[in-house]
């Protein structure tokens, strides 16, 4: 339906009305006039009867017409008006009982039609804030369950060992340095994971903004190789890295720390999930206007259903739900927020020939 404005269509129609009203006014006048002038004989001229007659007539007509346009009138303001008007007020109180599931009538009406659209408008943009709402909080409660889940497991088993020392359990010098040992494992875990949490939460409030300064990127990397090799090496992988391309200066202004501390997190968790006697590959790539970065493993991979969920915080696929490969589940997150705050970014797929791939963008500012 074509929706014009309320004041063009009332001043059409009560314009028509007005033209025949003013028609019907010249008609009795011109009958009255004609009635008083008669002819040199005094008689009454032979046309008079049929301008009053046609004056009647017209009468008549603006009778009816007006009777036709007032219910007219009345009908489409009902329709058009009052009835959005009514479905408004009902909507309205329905928002404020918390029920956001309405949907307006339509009106042939333009403005009212741009005020039922709005609020139409209005209506789908609560439903999407609240469901977003929703999801956030169904968020928030796993992020809770799941760290407090994180933290008594470590916590039992350290429990667990110290009890066992205690009761006189381990009661040979090898057992008990086993005991400490695993107690110490335990401790570094929970360090760890307290770590992660800090430093998420810290990113995730924008709490923690990078403190850039300029460094010699071809230097940190070979860095950070170096002190994983070894954690590498001491689950029988093989860790190699390889540098492309040249920009002429490998001086970047960057987060020293930060960018050390994602790039750790993506060779740890390559780490976690290369079975023995694998290998991990860690190159860079240098081009005019960005620093790419990748990591590829040789592991089994990353299932399709969980690959969208990667980078979600304490998001572990089903098979690394043990502790031993598990980690913390925010190594990943935290990575990929530290590149987002340096205006990067970075994703993961699965290679062709087998294993993850994550690779990482850093745009090149040396200012």
């Amino acid at each position: 339906m074509k929706r014009r404005p309320m004041r063009r269509w009332f001043a059409r129609v009560w314009l028509l009305y007005a033209v025949l009203m003013f028609i019907a006014v010249g008609m009795i006048i011109i009958t009255f006039v004609a009635a008083g002038s008669g002819n040199t004989g005094g008689q009454p001229l032979p046309l008079v009867p049929r301008l009053w007659l046609v004056a009647a007539l017209i009468l008549v007509i603006l009778l009816v017409m007006q009777a036709l346009l007032v219910a007219m009138t009345a009908r489409f303001l009902h329709r058009s008006i009052l009835m959005p008007l009514d479905a408004i007020g009902k909507a309205s109180r329905q928002i404020g009982q918390g029920n956001l599931s309405f949907l307006l009538p339509s009106s042939s009406t333009m403005e009212m039609a741009e005020v039922i659209t709005a609020f139409n408008a209005m209506g789908k943009a609560l439903r999407e804030a609240l469901a977003r709402q929703e999801k956030l909080e169904e968020e928030r409660r796993f992020f809770i369950s799941a760290v407090v889940h994180d933290l008594r497991t470590p916590l039992f088993s350290l429990r667990g060992y110290l009890e066992g020392i205690e009761a006189g359990v381990a009661d040979t010098p090898e057992m008990i340095a086993h005991y400490i040992r695993v107690c110490c494992e335990k401790a570094n875990d929970l360090e760890h994971l307290i770590t992660d949490l800090f430093t998420y939460t810290r990113l995730e409030l924008l709490e923690l903004q990078p403190q850039r300064e300029h460094v010699d990127m071809d230097e940190l990397l070979q860095k950070v190789v170096e002190d994983m090799r070894p954690i590498a090496e001491s689950s029988a992988l093989t860790l190699t890295a390889r540098c492309e391309g040249s920009p002429g200066l490998d001086t970047m202004v960057v987060d020293r720390r930060l960018i050390t501390r994602a790039l750790e997190n993506l060779l740890d968790n390559a780490i976690r999930y290369t079975p023995r006697y694998g290998s991990i590959a860690f190159n860079w790539t240098w081009s005019e206007e960005h620093l790419l970065l990748t990591v590829a493993d040789t592991g089994p991979g990353i299932a399709p259903q969980d690959l969208p969920h990667v980078f979600k915080p304490l998001h572990r696929g089903e098979a690394s739900r043990n502790r031993q490969t598990g980690g913390a589940g925010l190594g990943l997150s935290i990575a990929q927020q530290i590149f987002q705050a340096h205006g990067g970014e970075l994703s993961v797929t699965n290679r062709a020939s087998g294993g993850a791939m994550f690779l990482g963008v850093l745009p090149i500012s040396r200012t």
